[in-house]
């Protein structure tokens, strides 16, 4: 009798099984299929467990399953998702995983497209431990932070780098992200903000006193020379060589993750500056770039990257400071296009917040829309960009902002926005 039972009852769970697992709910023809493969190991006289199995793999081996599968309109034309895609889509991008059960309830009452009941399930979603996710793959995409468990700086050069030095570089910035998503702080502080996280390791590597212990705490700045994320050691660390700190490294770095412009490749035939050759030039790191960038081929970008790396020359390859170049005195200054000058990290860091401002609201709304949809962006997302910004500025810069405006944005409520085909 309890067989029998079980026989009647699973292939209701079966369906159950398959409707999460395909995140929609099962057709009857897929529910037809699977419960088939379960009749016919019990047919042969296969146990209700090991016949169960069968078509849990075959659900768990659909493309359903392994992909998110989302159905192409007409040629030329543009549909609205349903509601379970957009459960889908907003799950992976705020989650990385498959959407819960609230989630999924609200997909199956058709709701979920509804203003009110969106913007909830999204300060659900983000107050939940599951978004620790967005912020550990959105964070280290969009700044590169995988990059720095790679670089080996030289230990002979930078004795006091370890892994638990590296370990705290990383955790720096990940505490500091998160305080700003968490409590829903203006992503300007990215670019400059009065507090950090530290232990005393990272403490001591700053130059600061009365931390002490392994735990982190949040801690205020109150020197100008540190501040946001491009005065924290992960970043001036993943932007060095081994040997010294990179200008060029840390000013592309700049233009490709704070402003948005990625420099074009060096031209064909460009001989880099190898440690051979730059040890034929003379003077300072920076005097010996100069005599580098005399190859009108280089000069043009380089004029660009190496002016913004140089403004944080004072930090060594390790994210130390320093005040000389070997014996050569640093010199921080630099000049951006349209003759802003600055010196040294203070000043340019108040001018990408002030007067770049925009520039980086629209870099890291690209790198956010970027990073939900899966794809690069083309050039018919430039008006959804362009929302996204305008939705950012009118609410304080505020994270929230910034993830509702993208999930609002017509790529991510759209499939076949104006030729996407992915």
């Amino acid at each position: 009798a309890e067989v029998m039972a079980a026989d009647e009852k699973l292939p209701d769970a079966i369906a159950r099984f398959a409707t999460r697992a395909f995140r929609r709910p099962v057709s009857d023809e897929d529910r037809a299929r699977l419960t088939a493969l379960y009749q016919d190991g019990r047919q042969r006289g296969v146990a209700p467990r090991e016949s169960l199995a069968v078509p849990m793999m075959a659900v768990l081996t659909t493309p359903q399953f392994l992909f998110r599968l989302e159905t192409d309109p007409a040629e030329g034309e543009v549909r609205e998702l349903d509601n379970f895609e957009l459960a889908t889509r907003l799950s992976y991008f705020l989650w990385s995983s498959m959407p819960d059960e609230t989630l999924f309830a609200h997909a199956l009452n058709g709701d979920l497209a509804q203003p009110e009941t969106l913007e909830l399930e999204i300060k659900r979603m983000m107050d939940d431990e599951k978004s620790v996710a967005m912020l550990d793959n959105f964070i280290s995409q969009w700044l590169q932070l995988r990059s720095l468990k790679k670089l080996a700086p030289d230990p002979g050069r930078y004795p006091t780098f370890d892994e638990s030095l590296r370990e705290a570089m990383l955790t720096e910035t990940r505490m500091f992200a998160t305080s700003i998503i968490r409590e829903d702080r203006s992503v300007l502080e990215f670019l400059d903000a009065d507090y950090t996280f530290v232990n005393e390791k990272l403490a001591k590597h700053y130059g600061m006193t009365d931390v002490s212990g392994d735990e982190f705490r949040r801690v205020s700045l109150n020197d100008p020379r540190r501040g946001g994320v491009l005065t924290q050691a992960s970043i001036l660390t993943l932007t060095s060589n081994p040997t010294r700190t990179s200008p060029v490294k840390r000013g592309k770095w700049i233009m490709e993750n704070m402003l948005g412009t990625p420099p074009p490749p060096p031209p064909p035939g460009v001989q880099l500056l190898s440690e051979e050759s730059e040890a034929e030039l003379l003077g300072s790191l920076r005097e010996r770039m100069e005599q580098h960038r005399s190859n009108p081929a280089c000069a043009v970008c380089h004029e660009k990257m190496d002016s913004l790396g140089f403004g944080f020359e004072n930090f060594d390859a390790v994210g130390a400071w320093q005040e000389l170049d070997g014996k050569f005195a640093i010199d921080p200054s630099g000049t951006l296009p349209g003759n802003q000058q600055f010196r040294g990290p203070a000043e340019l860091r108040q001018i990408l917040k002030n007067q770049r401002r925009d520039q980086f609201l629209r870099c890291v709304s690209e790198k956010m829309l970027t990073y939900a949809l899966g794809r690069e962006l083309q050039s018919y997302d430039r008006c959804a960009v362009d929302a996204i910004v305008r939705e950012l500025t009118a609410n304080d810069f505020r994270f929230s902002a910034l993830v509702k405006a993208v999930v609002s944005s017509e790529p991510f409520r759209k499939r076949g926005f104006r030729g996407e085909t992915q």
